[in-house]
């Protein structure tokens, strides 16, 4: 993810929409939010990447609508990662073909291919985000009361429902006592980041 950057039903009913107050998030403040929070959450997100299959682009989405007490369900977040099948075409062979170049590329050439990859890589995980949003249109968000990062000092302690313990599940992931302290670390630094965002989205 970000480049490792230093239908309706045959009987014709509709997919939920979003209610007219809610607003959904700018992608330009998206991919601004991953930038900025995906650099200090690198390893986790590649680890579970590698593990679980689960695609970080929608991991930061998640984080983001969590950090604004925004919640949906497993069958949204299916709805959600389903949507990327086709980008994933451009994106990993991408990634793959950027990696597979050596690390001490000193020709000047070979620089410059690496770079053009990683801008082609960054241009594609942009396009994996509007399309998440354009999905996320297509679902419905709950509003969540909010978490007190400031008493939360085990999972145990949490109250709201994490989005990225719902995801990891949907992916199949045995949710053990270690990983559970993983996301439950993943979500209080989200929550806990210096970012400015709108006080709600609803």
């Amino acid at each position: 993810m970000v480049a490792e950057y230093n239908s309706g039903s045959s009987s014709g009913s509709a997919l939920p929409q979003q209610p007219a107050n809610t607003t959904l998030p700018d992608k330009a403040e998206l991919w601004r939010w991953s930038l900025l929070f995906y650099p200090e959450v690198k390893n986790t997100c590649l680890v579970w990447q590698d593990q679980y299959g689960l695609n970080v682009n929608l991991l930061l989405l998640l984080l983001y609508l969590q950090r604004q007490q925004l919640l949906c369900s497993s069958e949204n977040i299916k709805l959600l990662h389903q949507s990327l099948t086709a980008q994933q075409q451009f994106t990993l062979p991408l990634r793959q073909l950027r990696r597979s170049l050596p690390a001490d590329l000193n020709d000047q050439a070979a620089q410059q291919m690496k770079q053009a990859l990683l801008q082609a890589e960054l241009c594609s995980e942009q396009l994996e985000q509007q399309q998440l949003l354009a999905t996320l249109a297509l679902c419905t968000l709950d509003h969540a009361a909010p978490a007190d990062p400031a008493t939360a000092s085990a999972p145990a302690a949490t109250t709201v429902v994490s989005l990225t313990e719902l995801y990891l599940q949907w992916l199949g992931a045995a949710i053990s006592p270690i990983l559970q302290q993983q996301i439950f670390d993943l979500d209080q630094h989200a929550i806990q980041l210096d970012f400015q965002t709108p006080k709600s989205l609803i």
